[in-house]
């Protein structure tokens, strides 16, 4: 499932999937819920666009909503560990 708010920053859905599918980091639970009460799972892979962020709900067995996706933040790097 693809949010609106995930297209915000103008990455299309097949390099957000690629990110994913590619992940170099997985964190499961990365930070507070930011809609009902499940934390969202970060994915950090690359793309054409460079490295991306993208920020999901998954909901076993087979269902990710993906609502932000755009090109990793420092912020998000350092909070991940990605690149330690």
């Amino acid at each position: 499932m693809w949010a609106a708010s995930a297209a915000k920053h103008g990455i299309p859905q097949n390099e957000a999937l690629y990110a994913i599918a590619n992940a170099e980091l997985f964190v499961e639970s990365f930070g507070r819920p930011r809609v009902g009460d499940q934390s969202p799972s970060l994915f950090i892979g690359p793309s054409r666009f460079g490295t991306l962020e993208v920020l999901t709900i998954i909901t076993p067995p087979r269902e990710i909503w993906i609502f932000h996706v755009m090109a990793l933040r420092e912020s998000t790097a350092r909070a991940s560990g990605y690149g330690r």
